[in-house]
């Protein structure tokens, strides 16, 4: 996900981004280092419950190869809002990366944590699911960097 300008059309994958990288950036320093990709919770979740009635979330998913770290942050499908604090993940607190179907991997702490994410090539985002967010490449390069950790 690359940076974008203001004053895009909104619903464009320019504004999406947009929208996605403040929430991204408003809380984590040195945001500039990471690359970003959208992902959808399919077990365990960041925050650790699920309400009886919940919040159609998402993950912005944080990463870099050196260091190697990721940074889960939820957000809102719907308003674009952050949800949650964010997670970090790093060599010192990660247990292992499971490939536990494609696209979908389980991501276990040393907590015994274990955060489930799907990766696909658009992400549907805005109220009423009204815009899709292109991100194969992205995707794919998030793929590829959780195989590598996988294989560690």
């Amino acid at each position: 996900m690359s940076s974008t300008a203001a004053g895009d059309v909104p619903g464009s994958d320019v504004a999406l981004k947009a929208a996605l990288h403040h929430v991204f950036d408003t809380q984590i320093p040195n945001y500039g280092d990471y690359n970003l990709v959208c992902a959808s919770e399919c077990g365990g979740t960041v925050t650790g419950q699920r309400p009886a009635a919940p919040v159609p979330a998402g993950i912005i998913v944080g990463y870099r190869r050196r260091p190697v770290e990721l940074i889960l942050t939820p957000f809102n499908r719907a308003t674009l809002a952050a949800l949650d604090r964010p997670v970090a993940i790093d060599l010192s607190n990660l247990a292992f990366v499971a490939e536990a179907a494609p696209g979908a991997f389980d991501i276990a702490m040393s907590t015994g944590r274990i955060i489930t994410l799907t990766l696909r090539a658009t992400c549907v985002l805005g109220p009423h699911s009204a815009s899709t967010l292109s991100q194969d490449e992205d995707a794919a390069d998030l793929a590829s960097f959780l195989r590598d950790l996988a294989d560690l």
